[in-house]
């Protein structure tokens, strides 16, 4: 898609938002488009005059094209966001359908055709019944699967005897995937404090990770004050983008979730604000109370540490924690690499979901 046309399907959707009409892209697709437009749109004046302009005129073809214009200029300066607009606008969408996109449940591929099912909305009201007759169909395949008949049914868990017994608990690291903000996992608890040993197991030590990985500085631990501890960890990989790829973890933890949760504001304000290299949001699934996914490109690293970076932030109950991920190279060292940032972030998430109540 040409720069010009992506600046102005992605101006499209957040009109589309403006008027209260359909974004035709997906509920989620849409959510993550209007956001990153709004976040770059308002870093700068000419931006934020074009955004304003928008929301005064109820999307008037006049102001979108106009903020079409700004954006463009945005996305051809930098190319972060085009991949980040490029991620939503490019996914199959079914205007008046459904779409059950590929997912990866527990390790187990779910593979259909190209990895989407579209659904088209009949016009009939027996078409309709045939349509969520399908939908049902799907998922109950999806859910078998997935967690398998037995379990479903809840008879994994039966010993010889035929009494209940209980499934060992999932490996460290592995466990439910993260819950969207606000939510919390079944069986969770109430926000807790942590020790500083707890604090120190919450970041991954090297047998967590995949094959390839090094130890660059281990697993400490250290109190910074007002009640907080903080662990980190690097690690490097010296197979992937010459030896220049790392992995860094910083994960913080308070007496007081409040304290924890001012401070992931003021990490954000500080992110927005563009202190250092410019962020842009990306798509990531959703952990604990609050999170959110950058990209960012450095330029002026002495140390090997130019390229592209993505940073992961999550307030996890009385946790903050921190993952940053790069560079990443150029050519096959890009390939599948935000799944395997995600699959890092999401490992990271469960250990604190995990920590907060007290498995």
């Amino acid at each position: 898609m040409e720069t010009g046309d992506l600046a102005a399907v992605a101006v499209g959707v957040l009109a589309a938002v403006v008027t209260g009409t359909a974004t035709g892209v997906g509920e989620q697709a849409g959510a993550a488009v209007v956001q990153i437009v709004r976040d770059r749109l308002g870093a700068s004046d000419r931006g934020r005059t074009a955004l304003a302009e928008l929301e005064a005129t109820g999307a008037s073809s006049e102001s979108q094209a106009a903020a079409s214009a700004v954006l463009t200029e945005e996305i051809e300066a930098d190319p972060r966001l085009r991949q980040a607009l490029t991620v939503h606008l490019d996914e199959p969408h079914a205007p008046g359908g459904v779409v059950i996109h590929r997912s990866r449940l527990r390790d187990n591929p779910i593979l259909v055709g190209d990895g989407t099912l579209v659904f088209k909305k009949p016009t009939s009201p027996a078409g309709m019944l045939g349509l969520v007759l399908a939908i049902l169909v799907v998922l109950a395949v999806i859910v078998l699967a997935v967690y398998g008949g037995g379990r479903l049914l809840g008879t994994d868990g039966l010993q010889g005897d035929g009494r209940g017994g209980t499934s060992a608990p999932a490996a460290e690291g592995g466990g439910p995937a993260p819950v969207s903000g606000g939510g919390k996992t079944e069986g969770s608890s109430r926000p807790r404090a942590l020790t500083q040993a707890e604090t120190r197991e919450v970041v991954p030590a090297l047998e967590d990770l995949p094959p390839g990985w090094q130890v660059t500085s281990g697993r400490v631990v250290g109190d910074v004050g007002s009640g907080c501890y903080r662990a980190t960890a690097n690690y490097q990989n010296p197979d992937v983008n010459a030896g220049n790829l790392m992995l860094l973890y910083r994960v913080t933890a308070c007496r007081d979730a409040r304290t924890v949760s001012d401070g992931y504001a003021k990490v954000l304000k500080n992110a927005q604000a563009g202190d250092g290299e410019r962020e842009t949001r990306i798509a990531m699934p959703p952990c604990g109370d609050e999170s959110v996914a950058t990209t960012r490109t450095i330029t002026d690293d002495l140390t090997g540490g130019n390229g592209d970076h993505i940073k992961t932030r999550a307030r996890v109950g009385t946790l903050y924690i921190e993952m940053n991920y790069g560079p990443v190279g150029d050519g096959f060292d890009r390939i599948d690499y935000l799944e395997r940032v995600q699959q890092l972030a999401a490992q990271l998430c469960s250990r604190a979901l995990a920590a907060q109540s007290g498995r």
